[in-house]
């Protein structure tokens, strides 16, 4: 039996050094993570270090001796065991080890490398080098699963990609001839980040649809689509991904394969920035864009101007556009926006707007009673002294 210590305080439970064997011989008895660490007078997070480097050298006598790929990781495990504690079957959840990913993603840039090809709009003597449009998609979850007799609405793989054409089709045709033309994918493009269907953070898991491998490839042609109506209207597109809650990491390599895919494209821009908000300067605008979490509604012009000095310095108009919250929504951290009978007037420097998403209402936010949002993407136009003078919706 593990006869339990009794350190004098938590400091001495932090600073106690243990053998790998004595850890991995308990755990083997008390199979509780947590008790171990009572018993042996050590914190949890030493015993949660030393199971799973156990598990990942394939020296855990609580698994089968089946092995696990070097470069995998064992994310999580189910066992089976006999009436004498002997594990007999496992059912194991592996997950590629970071280094193998970016090797991955290495790959795939390899093999689009320069491999686009976008016709670049002839030049007419009505285009406005003056104006910048946007088509802002956020939130449109492909690959979300939702039926109308939980959510009130269908919704799948299939609406999600058609829906982003149809809405970038209609918001192109009432732009007015810009010279530029910004593509926002503003977070949680795809609804999994995995073939777990779970959220990174919270662990929830989704409803979702069709194979994971099958949604990537869907989401990646939409975003191919929806480039090549913006490179129809303006000479100049820029393409921006902001990674959400859902799909952090899903963003950041899409950001990194369409950089490459579009290498050839001297008309084609991806902007890749290591913040979580993205940003552009045209004239006197300072757009920025962020998913929507993580920072209290009450911060953000302090959080935009700070980060954002120099280009907040040189601007008159600057403008902070958000998703996450799933509706449109106008917002006012510490009076740095209100609304009037005129529109919106800026307070402080700084508009901030939540905008709709694109798609449909999951089981889970029917059941909370999010119900009845608009589903849209959104447009603007931005005049190069003068802001902000467009905005449009199309219904999704």
């Amino acid at each position: 039996m593990v006869t339990p210590a009794t350190p004098h305080n938590s400091n001495e439970i932090m600073k106690k050094q243990i053998k790998h064997e004595e850890v991995i011989a308990a755990y083997a008895q008390i199979k509780n993570k947590s008790e171990v660490a009572r018993a042996l007078g050590v914190d949890a997070r030493t015993v949660y270090n030393h199971v799973k480097r156990a598990e990942s050298e394939g020296n855990a006598p609580w698994l089968t001796p089946a092995a696990i790929s070097p470069t995998m990781n064992l994310h999580k495990t189910t066992v089976q065991y006999n009436a004498d504690g002997d594990p007999i079957q496992e059912w194991r959840r592996l997950i590629p080890q970071a280094s193998d990913m970016e090797a991955f993603v290495d790959s795939l840039c390899e093999r689009v490398q320069g491999k686009a090809r976008v016709p670049k709009k002839r030049a007419t003597r009505t285009d406005n080098d003056e104006i910048l449009a946007e088509l802002a998609f956020y939130d449109t979850h492909i690959g979300m699963r939702a039926h109308k007799d939980e959510t009130g609405g269908n919704y799948d793989t299939k609406i999600a990609t058609e829906r982003m054409i149809t809405t970038a089709e209609g918001l192109a045709g009432r732009f007015r001839k810009p010279g530029r033309v910004v593509v926002t994918f503003g977070g949680d493009i795809l609804h999994s980040d995995n073939r777990s269907s779970t959220t990174e953070k919270s662990g929830n898991v989704l409803d979702v649809d069709s194979r994971y491998s099958q949604v990537v490839d869907n989401a990646v042609a939409a975003c191919y689509d929806v480039t090549q109506i913006a490179c129809s209207v303006a000479k100049q597109v820029d393409i921006v991904i902001v990674e959400g809650n859902h799909d952090w990491h899903s963003c950041v390599w899409l950001a990194r394969v369409l950089k490459a895919f579009y290498a050839q494209c001297p008309n084609v821009n991806v902007i890749t920035q290591s913040s979580d908000r993205k940003h552009i300067v045209h004239g006197d605008n300072l757009l920025v864009w962020s998913h929507g979490d993580g920072v209290a509604a009450n911060q953000w012009q302090s959080v935009i101007a700070a980060e954002f000095a120099p280009q907040w310095g040189v601007t008159k108009h600057r403008h902070l556009k958000m998703g996450h919250v799933h509706h449109k929504k106008k917002n006012t951290p510490t009076r740095v926006i209100t609304q009037t009978a005129n529109g919106w007037e800026e307070q402080r420097g700084l508009l901030v707007e939540y905008l709709p998403a694109l798609c449909s209402t999951d089981a889970w936010h029917a059941e909370k009673g999010y119900l009845g949002s608009i589903r849209a993407a959104t447009g603007y136009e931005y005049h190069a002294t003068k802001g902000l003078v467009s905005r449009f919706y199309e219904h999704a």
